[in-house]
């Protein structure tokens, strides 16, 4: 791997997720919309329920005895847990797709499915049966970052490693079809450009991504904010565009397609500090970019998540500040339109961090990750929590065991 993908590899892990379970790179995104006809039988057929990885050993429904990490479910008040996957490989990053029927999850390690034990993109159906390795190459390639189109037959995802249409072997953002087939790389950039964080648009026509490393729209070699055709990879256009040692990642499409929101770190006009702050865009030119978190000496971490209205952003929050005296990591609430109205939903203790924070589908609660002793979780292991969207209340602790919880995925 070169410096530059390594770089931008590290760059899309969230920090505490990394040490808790120690594997895994980026951050899955979640497509949740509504759709018709048949896919709205079928949502009205299944229930809401949460997916999430967890390395528990014992428990109701748990047959895990050599602890590695697992996809599990629940209910979404934490009942009804359920393992899905069994296997002594390490599975992360549920996505569940739209009509909540399949599961789409990274699993690394040796197992009948991928000898060559590197990192590969499975499905499964959401009872856990089915079980496939879609990108089953029988090479030492890593596949990772799925993220599914919002009709749900179209999985982008990234991947890294010498192969037929990137001899290169730098991150490249390709999509296939939900069964694994038409594998296509989209990107196909040159040496040393890496390509990662695939997002679709809602109307599945676009897919926004972050790309690293020299090249004739990015001579500087940071990494931008770019947006492209989903279903060749043409017109790639470089929507950020910030200039040299400004690190722009991590893009989400606003529900109506309309803005692009993503992090952006570094020395410029509209962030002096150059701490990383949330910001707002155009999406189809990235013009208008708005600072939206504009906090000073602090960090506004991805990812970076919409309302299901549109109208607030989701993110997390770490330094010290008026809201949060102790600058531990606290998921925070603002408007989308300018960033006012910023609240500090969880607003929890010293030394308690709170990650991969996103709505419900009706938008009515937040989930998220929460790690540190508090007195949902003596232990201070990672758990998944839920609260109310609107203030924050009503916080419960869903998986509340010895364990590491992880990565959770709320759809139906």
């Amino acid at each position: 791997m070169t410096t530059q993908a390594t770089a931008q590899k590290a760059q899309t892990t969230t920090r505490r997720s990394a040490l808790l379970l120690g594997i895994g790179v980026g951050v899955a995104l979640a497509a949740a919309v509504a759709l018709g006809g048949t896919a709205q039988q079928a949502t009205a057929a299944s229930p809401e329920k949460i997916v999430f990885s967890s390395d528990r050993t014992t428990g109701k429904g748990v047959n895990n005895p050599t602890g590695d990490v697992e996809i599990f479910r629940m209910s979404t008040n934490g009942t009804g847990v359920r393992q899905l996957t069994f296997n002594q490989a390490a599975d992360t990053k549920p996505v569940l797709t739209p009509d909540g029927q399949k599961v789409v999850y990274e699993s690394a390690e040796a197992q009948a499915s991928n000898p060559e034990g590197d990192q590969e993109i499975y499905v499964m159906n959401a009872d856990g049966s089915g079980n496939r390795n879609l990108t089953d190459n029988r090479a030492i390639l890593d596949e990772w970052m799925p993220s599914i189109s919002p009709d749900g037959k179209k999985i982008a995802y990234v991947s890294e490693g010498e192969q037929v249409g990137n001899p290169q072997a730098d991150p490249e953002i390709y999509a296939m079809n939900l069964d694994g087939s038409e594998q296509k790389n989209l990107t196909s950039n040159g040496e040393s450009v890496s390509d990662v964080v695939p997002a679709f648009s809602p109307d599945g026509q676009k897919i926004a991504y972050a790309s690293g490393g020299v090249q004739t729209a990015n001579p500087e070699g940071d990494s931008e904010v770019y947006v492209m055709n989903a279903t060749d990879g043409s017109n790639q256009t470089n929507l950020s565009n910030t200039g040299y040692g400004v690190s722009d990642h991590d893009p989400v499409f606003s529900p109506d397609g309309q803005k692009v929101a993503y992090a952006s770190d570094g020395f410029q006009p509209s962030n002096p500090e150059g701490d990383e702050e949330v910001y707002l865009m155009n999406a189809t030119d990235g013009s208008a970019k708005n600072n939206l978190t504009n906090s000073g000496f602090g960090e506004e971490s991805h990812p970076v998540q919409f309302s299901p209205d549109g109208q607030k952003v989701l993110y997390s929050s770490q330094g010290v500040q008026t809201s949060n005296p102790e600058g531990d990591e606290e998921v925070y609430l603002m408007n989308r339109s300018d960033g006012t109205g910023k609240k500090n939903l969880t607003n929890s203790a010293f030394d308690v961090y709170e990650v991969y924070s996103d709505f419900s589908p009706d938008g009515q609660k937040v989930f998220y990750q929460g790690f540190g002793v508090q007195p949902s979780n003596p232990e201070g292991d990672s758990e998944v929590y839920v609260m109310n969207a609107l203030d924050g209340l009503g916080k419960k602790n869903l998986t509340n065991n010895a364990a590491y919880d992880a990565y959770p995925e709320w759809g139906r």
